[in-house]
């Protein structure tokens, strides 16, 4: 499947420029939401012919053609929950599909690159317009290139997948109203994958904005004096600070959007309300502008537990995202209540529960310089009792890993590296452990650091996603079974988010969702994505790389490889990536720079409770980060059956 995806895009050259009119379109006609008809007639919205681009987007139903109307009732644990919303809506010019192997046009009419991958162009719809009714052009994409991404106040670093090689930035020109033309110095064989994912993640900047809206925040065409002003007036520090969340469309419903639902109140409010979006550009096969349903609310839970016991009462119409893996058995015994029906959509690999290690900390440098040392790593790893953490926090499935691709992933970088120190045996931990000077032990047993002091780790957890507590909990039991305190420490997200970008973290548990997609997106294997949008690996080797080498650390060799082989791989074709990735791999996994524990499991948004009611959610769908899980699934297409 994925063999498929890499190869497609090393060797075809266009992506969909063409795509054949909805039936009922060729006859003329278009249809709408009943709940916008008393704004067509009011003469406040245009006739649905009006609103849809010349070209709208098809999107296939999974079952049949839809009905409108309905409130998809959902479920999100507050502010720093903002991706529940980015995933739900895929605002993306181009989106993964539901099997996870292809890429296809949403906003984008289509792309094509030259032969040899260095000049790639962006055909837009035309006609397709803002939520707010103006025109979406090339001049929203030239905004965010000219003055977001070019301006070191929005922009600090130019990220690294519009990088050339000599690190500026590729040159991003319109050619018309509905054509941008990008020109790399360098193949960009992966540049789709990359556009996939540059739909506004983790508060960053979506790679089209509305120009129209968001001039009036930029002091390039607004008195800078006055956006201070305006900046102080609302709370902020500093211009840049209120035009990011002016730009963010779940902090600020005022700010066009071209999703299918919009914002109509914010993230930080108790329930985070979107509503059809009416020019948005997609319909279905029979000519119905989409999205069939209303309206979603996302309803504030303030601790994952209390959102799961109203999952199980079946308060929630699709609800994947916080859904813990450990309620499936009694998820599945309220199905024949007839109130949901309870679906898996697994993913692709990598390890559902990793310990990552910070390799920068410097709060203690003792302690840090162990955390930075290889041989302690992989200590720890040693130590860990996975087939305990398998039967007791992941119902027994799976199995134990690092934090690699799934062995039917052409990544995969073979069985010896899937497994490597992930054996359970203390007595090598102690050796390692002795054997690094840390012989020495207080009157607890725990060993005692070259400084004195008792050697404490502190484990960082956000109980996002899954019974990371539990995790948590026995590997800290483990450790301090060979002499190594450890202490869980269970977090909010956007604190630890912060902590981690900050270089105060020592360790934290998250799940490495990535390694499907090593090259692109927000990988966490390379070291240049930013530390508080990833997992902590090093932040002050984030700060060296970002400075040019005038703060921070420079990144070990084993690190500066994996930079290489992400560079090679993103100017190469498939076999060439193939190769890159394995070898990274290997490298990731020989150093421990994540300890993985229990692999290949549904734990991480991957138990599906779904309303009976609710049609076109497919039951089988690839799951992960960079596929923007539930978004591929085409959640425009979903609707309530009334029948």
């Amino acid at each position: 499947m994925f063999g498929r995806l890499i190869a497609t895009l090393s060797v075809c050259c266009v992506i969909a420029f063409a795509q054949p009119a909805p039936a009922a379109a060729q006859g003329g006609k278009y249809h709408e939401a009943p709940s916008l008809d008393d704004q067509v007639k009011a003469g406040k919205l245009p006739p649905v012919e009006q609103r849809l681009p010349e070209q709208p987007l098809i999107v296939p139903v999974v079952e049949k053609v839809g009905e409108y109307g309905g409130v998809w009732r959902r479920a999100f644990l507050g502010p720093a929950d903002a991706n529940n919303y980015v995933r739900v809506v895929y605002d993306g010019l181009f989106r993964f599909s539901p099997n996870g192997a292809d890429i296809e046009p949403k906003l984008a009419l289509g792309a094509k690159s030259t032969p040899d991958f260095k000049v790639w162009t962006i055909l837009l719809r035309k006609g397709a317009r803002w939520s707010d009714g103006q025109p979406f052009t090339a001049d929203d994409i030239v905004f965010w290139y000219k003055d977001v991404l070019l301006n070191k106040d929005l922009t600090p670093s130019v990220p690294t997948w519009i990088r050339n090689t000599d690190g500026s930035a590729a040159k991003v020109e319109k050619v018309d109203d509905y054509t941008v033309q990008f020109t790399y110095d360098r193949p960009a064989t992966l540049f789709l994958s990359e556009v996939a994912n540059q739909d506004g993640p983790d508060q960053a900047y979506a790679m089209f904005l509305p120009a129209h809206y968001l001039k009036q925040f930029h002091p390039a065409y607004t008195p800078t004096a006055d956006l201070e002003r305006l900046a102080q007036a609302s709370s902020f520090k500093s211009w840049n600070q209120l035009f990011a969340a002016k730009a963010a469309p779940a902090s600020n419903p005022d700010r066009p959007t071209m999703a299918a639902w919009m914002p109509v109140t914010r993230v930080s409010d108790p329930v985070f309300t979107l509503r059809r979006n009416p020019y948005y550009i997609g319909v279905d096969t029979a000519g119905n502008q989409l999205p069939y349903i209303d309206e979603l609310r996302f309803t504030y839970f303030a601790d994952q537990q209390g959102l799961n016991l109203a999952a199980i009462a079946g308060d929630f119409d699709m609800q994947e995202r916080h859904i813990q893996m450990t309620n499936y058995p009694v998820l599945k015994d309220h199905e024949k209540d007839g109130k949901y029906r309870v679906m898996i959509w697994p993913t692709f690999g990598g390890s559902d529960a990793v310990v990552a290690f910070n390799l920068t900390y410097t709060a203690d440098p003792v302690l840090g310089k162990l955390l930075a040392s290889k041989d302690f790593r992989i200590a720890l790893s040693y130590a860990i009792n996975r087939d305990e953490i398998k039967e007791s926090v992941f119902l027994g499935l799976g199995e134990a890993r690092q934090a690699v691709p799934a062995p039917w992933h052409p990544y995969f970088p073979g069985k010896d590296v899937a497994e490597k120190y992930t054996q359970f045996d203390p007595d090598k931990a102690n050796k390692m452990l002795d054997a690094l000077g840390l012989t020495k032990r207080d009157a607890q047993g725990v060993r005692l650091m070259e400084n004195g002091k008792p050697l404490t780790i502190e484990i960082n957890v956000v109980p996002a996603f899954g019974a990371w507590p539990d995790v948590g909990q026995l590997v800290a039991k483990n450790w301090q079974a060979v002499g190594v305190n450890a202490v869980v420490q269970i977090r909010e997200r956007a604190l630890a988010y912060n902590m981690r970008a900050a270089n105060q973290l020592m360790t934290e548990i998250w799940n490495e969702d990535t390694t499907a997609f090593p090259f692109t997106g927000g990988a966490k294997l390379d070291p240049r994505n930013a530390p508080g949008q990833t997992l902590t690996l090093g932040p002050l080797y984030y700060k060296w790389l970002t400075s040019g080498g005038k703060e921070g650390v420079e990144p070990i060799e084993p690190l500066k490889r994996i930079m290489q082989l992400i560079d090679i791989a993103r100017t190469e074709g498939h076999d060439a990536q193939v190769k890159a990735a394995q070898e990274l791999f290997t490298i990731w996994a020989d150093n421990v720079f994540e300890i993985g524990t229990v692999g290949l499991t549904p734990m991480v948004q991957g138990v599906v409770v779904v309303n009976s009611k609710m049609h076109n959610v497919p039951t089988t769908l690839g799951n992960d980060w960079p596929l923007r899980t539930p978004g591929n699934a085409r959640t425009e297409q979903f609707f309530f059956a009334t029948k």
